[in-house]
C-alpha cells in the first residue's frame, strides 16, 4: 500500500448499506433503467464490454470509442447498484463484462476493445469509465486479478496518456497506485499529467484553472479533467496540484452554478442565467469530483455541494420510477415535450424531455451512477475514525470479526432535521466519528444518549470521541430554516436546508407514440402543465411550512411529505413562448456550433417578463396560496420566481 495524503478515504462498498427512501431509491433504479437500459436501445442492446469481438475494426459496423464509453457508465452504475443492495441478479450480469475483458487481454497486457487501442487522445479514455466499475468490483471482493490486470494495462503497454482526454486515466492509474504500492503506476500518472498541461491550450489546464479567467469548457469534460490535481494531491501530498483544482471549482460557484446546485452545462459552461440547462451527465460528474476534494481536504463545504446537486439537478433528472431520464434539465421548465428544448444548443429538439433515451446515449449510461455514488460515498474514513460525509439512511460496520461496530444511520433526512445513530458491539468499544454540520445549519446540537456534547466545529465537521456499546444512541439535529433568496437582479427563489423548494405540478403526461424507443413499462413522455405556472411569490407576507408523516416514495409529487405554502400573484403578461422558426446561431466563443435553420411549431417554457413594465403590462392576479413541493419530486416546475416591483 502507498502512503496516503488526503484527509478522507473511502470505505469498502461492502460496508454500507443504504435503507429507508435510499434503499427504495436504489431498487426503483434496478427495477427501472439500470436493470434494463437495453429499451434505451444503440449501443446498450448491441455493444458492451462483455461482448467485443477482437475483429471489430474489420466489422462494418464500428460502434467507436463513444459506444463503450456509454455501456461503460452503464457498467460502473450497475456494479455499484449491485453491491450496495445485494442483488445477485445485477451482480451476475456486470461479472460477465469483467470476465471477458479479463479473459481477452492482450499479450502486452492491454485490456478492452481492439479499436480503442491505439488512440488519438480520446480511444482510451473509455478506459477510464470501464475501470471505474473494476474499482467498485474490487472495493467489494478484494481481488487480486482485477487489481493485477489493470497494473498490467498500463505498466506493459507503451501509450503516455498525455493527450486529449486519454490522461483522464490518471485517475485510475492512481487508483492502482494506492492499492499496489507500485511507484511506476505514480510515475506514469504525473508524466502524463505534466505532459498534457505542457500542451494544453483550452481551460482545463493547471494554468487555466490557477487563473482568474472565467472557465468555458464542456462540462463533462471540465469535470473529469478537474478533479485529477485533487487525486494528484492526495496521493502527493503535493499542494500545487490541490490549488488549481479548488480555484477551478470556485470559479463555477462564482460564474456558472444555477439554484439547483448544479452548475450551467447544456453541454458549455456558459453562465448562471436561470433559463440556462445543464446535462445529466454532469449531476454524476459533478459530484464524483467534489468526492475528491472531500477527500484530499477533509472540508465538509464539497459535501453539502454534492447533496444540494444529488438531491435536487439530480433527482429532478428522473422520472419518479427512474424509468425516464431528461438529457438536459431545467430549473424552470413547463414543456417537455419532442420539440421543447428552448437552450441555443439543438434548439427545438426532444433533449428536455423524459423519456428512456433523450437524444443522446452518454446521460443514458451515467445517470445510472450518481445515487450509487453518493451511497458508496456516504460513509468515509480518516485512519481509524469513522466520518458520516454525506446523510440519509444506511448502516455501516467496521472493525475485525472480535471489535466490529455497527452503526445504523436512523433517519429520513432530508425530509427531516434529525438524524440518530444507533450503534451494535459486541463489547465496549472506543470509537472517533466525524459528523458533517452543513453550513446552512447554524444551531447543530449533539446528544450522547442524554448528554448534550458541546463540540467545536472545524472544516464543517465535529469529532466526537465515544465509548459505545450496544443500544447506545448518538444524535445530531441539524435545524433548518425558510431562506428566500435573490437570483440575479430580478428573480428569487426558495430554500429549506439542503433542499430547494418549486412549484411543481404533475403535468399532462401524453405518451409520444413518435418515439422508437418507448413501451408501455418504459414510456416516452410529453408533458405540458396542467395548471398555471405564471405565478410570482410574495414572502414579505410569510411562508409556511409544514411536514407530513413520511411516506414510502417521497420524491414523488403525490406523497413528498414536505410542503411550503405562500401568497403569490399571477403575471398574466407571463405566457408560453411559441415559434415557427429556429433561426440559425453560431458565436466561437459563447455557441461553439452552428444551428441549422428550422422550421415547425415550437412551444417552449419561458422567461418571465424581466422588465417592471413588461412584468406589469398584462396586470398581475389577486394574491392567492400556492404549495411549494420539494425541486427533486417535481418534473414541471418553476424554481425561479420574478420579483414584483414593491411600489
Amino acid at each position: 500500500m502507498a502512503k496516503y495524503y488526503g484527509k478522507f478515504e473511502e470505505l469498502s462498498i461492502k460496508q454500507i448499506k443504504p435503507q429507508g427512501w435510499l434503499k427504495s431509491f436504489l431498487e426503483d433504479q434496478k427495477n427501472g433503467l439500470t436493470g434494463h437500459l437495453e429499451v434505451a436501445g444503440y449501443p446498450f442492446d448491441r455493444v458492451g464490454w462483455d461482448r467485443f469481438d477482437v475483429d471489430t475494426t474489420k466489422s462494418n459496423e464500428n460502434p467507436g470509442w463513444w459506444a463503450y464509453e456509454q455501456t461503460g457508465y452503464w457498467l460502473d452504475g450497475m456494479e455499484r447498484l449491485a453491491e450496495l443492495i445485494d442483488d445477485r441478479k445485477l451482480k451476475n450480469q456486470a461479472a460477465k463484462s469483467f470476465d471477458y475483458v479479463l479473459e481477452n487481454a492482450d499479450p502486452d497486457g492491454y485490456l478492452g476493445p481492439k479499436l480503442l487501442k491505439n488512440s488519438d487522445g480520446w480511444n482510451r479514455w473509455p478506459h477510464v469509465v470501464f475501470f471505474r466499475a473494476v474499482m467498485a468490483k474490487y472495493s467489494a471482493t478484494g481481488d487480486k486479478t482485477l487489481l493485477d490486470a489493470v497494473c498490467r494495462h498500463y505498466l506493459e503497454g507503451d501509450w503516455g496518456h498525455g493527450t486529449g482526454r486519454d490522461v483522464i486515466n490518471v485517475e485510475i492509474m492512481l487508483w492502482a497506485y494506492l492499492k499496489s504500492g507500485d511507484e511506476r503506476l505514480l510515475a506514469l500518472a504525473e508524466k502524463a499529467f505534466a505532459d498534457y498541461n505542457a500542451q494544453c491550450k483550452d481551460d482545463n489546464c493547471a494554468a487555466a484553472q490557477m487563473s482568474n479567467k472565467k472557465a468555458y469548457a464542456h462540462g463533462v469534460t471540465y469535470n473529469e479533467y478537474g478533479k485529477l490535481g485533487a487525486i494528484l494531491y492526495s496521493c502527493t501530498g503535493k499542494k500545487e496540484y490541490l490549488a488549481p483544482v479548488i480555484k477551478a471549482y470556485k470559479k463555477i460557484d462564482r460564474y456558472q452554478m444555477l439554484p439547483d446546485g448544479l452548475h450551467c452545462s447544456d453541454e458549455f459552461l456558459l453562465d448562471n442565467d436561470y433559463m440556462q440547462a445543464h446535462e445529466t451527465c454532469d449531476v454524476t460528474d459533478y459530484t464524483w469530483a467534489l468526492g475528491y476534494l472531500l477527500m484530499a481536504t477533509g472540508k465538509g463545504e464539497y459535501a453539502d455541494k454534492i447533496e444540494r446537486c444529488i438531491f435536487n439537478a439530480g433527482i429532478g433528472s428522473v422520472e419518479e420510477h427512474f424509468k425516464a431520464l431528461q438529457y438536459f434539465s431545467c430549473v424552470n421548465q413547463v414543456i417537455l415535450d419532442r420539440t421543447s428544448n428552448h437552450c441555443d444548443f439543438l434548439q427545438g429538439d426532444k433533449w428536455l424531455s423524459y423519456r428512456p433515451n433523450p437524444g443522446t446515449e452518454c446521460c443514458a449510461g451515467n445517470v445510472n451512477r450518481f445515487m450509487p455514488n453518493y451511497c458508496a460515498r456516504m460513509w468515509m474514513k480518516k485512519g481509524r475514525a469513522l466520518v458520516a460525509a454525506l446523510y440519509g439512511p444506511s448502516k455501516v460496520r467496521i472493525g475485525s470479526a472480535n471489535g466490529k461496530v455497527t452503526v445504523t444511520e436512523d433517519t429520513n433526512y432530508p425530509f427531516e432535521d434529525q438524524i440518530r445513530f444507533f450503534f451494535e458491539a459486541k463489547e465496549q468499544k472506543s470509537i472517533k466519528l466525524y459528523l458533517r454540520i452543513p453550513a446552512w445549519c447554524e444551531n447543530a446540537s449533539i446528544r450522547f444518549n442524554t448528554e448534550v456534547l458541546d463540540i467545536p466545529v472545524k472544516n464543517g465537521f465535529a469529532q466526537v470521541e465515544l465509548s459505545v456499546k450496544s443500544g447506545d444512541l448518538l444524535t445530531l439535529d441539524l435545524p433548518s430554516v425558510v431562506r428566500v433568496r435573490d437570483w440575479g437582479k430580478d428573480g428569487q427563489f426558495v430554500e429549506k436546508g439542503p433542499l430547494v423548494y418549486t412549484y411543481g405540478m404533475k403535468g399532462d403526461r401524453q405518451i409520444d407514440e413518435k418515439e422508437q424507443r418507448s413501451s408501455v413499462d418504459f414510456p416516452a413522455y410529453n408533458i405540458y402543465p396542467d395548471k398555471p405556472f405564471n405565478y410570482a411569490i410574495l414572502p414579505e407576507e410569510g411562508l409556511h411550512f409544514d411536514k407530513a408523516p413520511m411516506t414510502q416514495t417521497p420524491w414523488s409529487i403525490e406523497e413528498t411529505p414536505l410542503t411550503i405554502t405562500c401568497k403569490a400573484r399571477k403575471v398574466h403578461s407571463w405566457k408560453i413562448t411559441r415559434k415557427n422558426v429556429i433561426e440559425p446561431v453560431y458565436n466561437l466563443y459563447t455557441r461553439p456550433w452552428k444551428r441549422e435553420r428550422k422550421e415547425g411549431k415550437f412551444v417552449f417554457t419561458p422567461r418571465y417578463p424581466a422588465s417592471k413594465k413588461a412584468l406589469l403590462s398584462g396586470g398581475l392576479g389577486d394574491p392567492e396560496t400556492i404549495t411549494l413541493i420539494p425541486y427533486g419530486a417535481a418534473k414541471v416546475r418553476i424554481t425561479v420566481f420574478p420579483k414584483l416591483p414593491k411600489d
